[in-house]
């Protein structure tokens, strides 16, 4: 979060519940257009560039109609996908189910969002439309390589172009379906969890379905005076109610309330907003973890996995981390699974069906008090956890254990957040820095108006 530190004020979609964000930078002066063109230098693919509005001063109109977002391409102005989202007094995202849901009055707190991959060139003096009244430059940086990229939100105070056609998520809530020119995500009806993940051959797939299930295992241990109890919940066991959808030619968002009921004597965990972010070629899923103190002051033993459950046409797939950086081949011949206690952020699976890394941020203080995201990677029958007590994530399954959750310190909220991204390539050593870098080396952008 060192860019944040730096700029002046720190925005994102995530940034209340996640470690990345996009630090924006206004110069309300303005600035004239650079004689000579500078080529876009920026390589990132999987960021959004995500930027609050109250920074886009200066403009002639708070009503969102007249707006379009361009890129410089090859010496031409080019309309690219943009949105933006309304946001309430307290963050949430604004669901509107009207005809004109997308056409709304700015205020200081909703998000203007694009893709950094749709950046383009600099501008240069004579390209701005003749029947266009006014233009902000909004020039994004990568901190990591010094790489550059512009866009440009030009307002048309009538009949304004036709917007980019272009439309890189979708959530189908009949089919229950997230999709894209990259992958497929497919929900268990009325829940929070997948039932299918499909790769696109335009993403070096096959299309084919893979995964089973994704499936979790909650198991705390609490002290009740002279007895202990210790309940074992499950996915299924999510109270979930699904009370947004929208759908933006950028991103695809779903919301939830969710949370954990352990009885009536004692308040649910987690218990919260859970918000689904769906991008071209990864989503975002940031939830908050809420422990009441009387859970901290009862809790004796948490266990908690979750893994991605995957089908028989996942033999021949392979799987990587931080721990385990040569690889460990699902081979359906029941060799013992991988449970590592070393805390590891990311890990990769793939091969011919596809190639994705999963990614899961907790807090650094839990980091700081010992908790550690453990590698759970099975092959066999029936797993079993590190006191050998048995487990049931499948046959062929990756994912994540919770190691030394005991050591919470404070009740409170916690901001958690998992995150896949599909790699179009297969894995090799060094794929994963970029979607690392989304998380936790957010890109700067600097607005300024055109004069």
């Amino acid at each position: 979060m060192n860019a944040c530190r730096r700029a002046s004020t720190s925005t994102g979609a995530w940034a209340y519940a996640l470690c990345s964000c996009v630090c924006v930078v206004l110069f309300s002066g303005g600035v004239n257009l650079a004689a000579a063109q500078e080529a876009k230098t920026l390589t990132r693919l999987h960021d959004p560039v995500i930027v609050k509005t109250a920074l886009l001063t200066g403009l002639p109109t708070r009503d969102t109609a007249g707006y379009r977002l361009y890129s410089v391409q090859q010496g031409h102005l080019s309309p690219i996908p943009f949105q933006f989202d309304e946001r309430d007094g307290a963050s949430e995202i604004v669901f509107n189910d009207t005809d004109a849901k997308d056409e709304f009055r700015l205020d200081e707190n909703d998000e203007l969002v694009f893709m950094v991959k749709d950046t383009g060139d600099r501008m240069v003096p004579g390209m701005l439309p003749a029947t266009s009244d006014a233009a902000v430059e909004i020039e994004v940086a990568d901190s990591l390589n010094e790489g550059r990229g512009w866009a440009y939100l030009i307002h048309f105070p009538t009949d304004a172009p036709p917007a980019s056609p272009v439309t890189y998520a979708i959530f189908d809530s009949k089919t229950n379906q997230a999709r894209t020119s990259f992958y497929t995500m497919e929900y268990y009806p009325g829940r929070n969890f997948f039932t299918g993940m499909r790769i696109h051959p335009s993403a070096g797939g096959t299309g084919e379905n893979f995964l089973d299930r994704m499936k979790v295992r909650v198991n705390p241990t609490f002290s009740l005076g002279v007895t202990t109890w210790s309940p074992l919940f499950t996915e299924e066991q999510m109270t979930v109610t699904i009370d947004g959808v929208k759908n933006g030619p950028v991103r695809s968002i779903r919301r939830v309330r969710q949370s954990l009921d352990l009885s009536r004597y004692i308040p649910a965990i987690p218990n919260g907003t859970t918000y689904t972010y769906f991008y071209a070629s990864s989503f975002v899923t940031p939830s908050r973890f809420a422990v009441p103190w009387l859970v901290l002051k009862l809790l004796r033993e948490f266990r908690f996995i979750g893994v991605s459950d995957f089908r028989n046409n996942a033999i021949g797939m392979q799987y990587w981390d931080p721990v385990n950086s040569r690889g460990l081949p699902f081979t359906g011949s029941n060799h013992t699974g991988v449970n590592s206690s070393q805390d590891h952020e990311w890990y990769v699976v793939g091969g011919r069906a596809g190639t994705h890394l999963q990614a899961f941020v907790i807090p650094e203080q839990w980091r700081q008090w010992g908790i550690v995201r453990g590698t759970v990677f099975q092959d066999d029958d029936l797993a079993t956890d590190r006191e050998g007590r048995e487990e049931e994530p499948g046959i062929h399954a990756a994912g994540y254990s919770l190691l030394n959750m005991t050591n919470l310190r404070e009740s409170g909220v916690y901001d958690l957040a998992m995150a896949v991204i599909v790699l179009p390539r297969p894995y090799q050593p060094g794929d994963e820095l970029q979607p690392l870098a989304m998380l936790k080396e957010p890109l700067t952008a600097t607005v300024r108006r055109i004069k």
